[in-house]
């Protein structure tokens, strides 16, 4: 059995057809015209990537937007900010632990070994 990214031929299928399924019709008419096709493993492959490209042009924050609710898309920015903030500390917080376990282990080898 041929596997591609660790996924076989149904896991692919089923993937696609699970996030296509989950678009509007509109959507999943637009993503036809451009090829959408689960059917062939190189359609199948090809599906995957429009499928990608497709849900990543859309975001949260656009289709707040879109709909016209200004509110929602000042909310989810200011959200999105906020866990950006989090993760950069969270981030700090773990540099500034490992500096500190490499700036320990390289003086107990300064102390340990003599300096020529």
């Amino acid at each position: 059995m041929k596997l591609i990214d660790g996924l076989n031929y149904r896991e692919w299928q089923k993937r696609n057809t699970e996030l296509f399924s989950k678009l509007d019709r509109s959507q999943q008419k637009e993503l036809r015209n451009q090829g959408y096709r689960n059917k062939g493993w190189l359609h199948v492959q090809k599906s995957w990537k429009l499928l990608k490209n497709f849900c990543q042009e859309i975001s949260l924050f656009d289709h707040k937007l879109k709909n016209h609710d200004l509110l929602g898309a000042i909310n989810h920015s200011i959200l999105e900010a906020e866990q950006a903030k989090n993760v950069a500390s969270e981030s700090l917080e773990i540099l500034e632990a490992n500096y500190n376990k490499v700036k320990e282990l390289a003086d107990q080898a300064l102390d340990k070994y003599q300096i020529l």
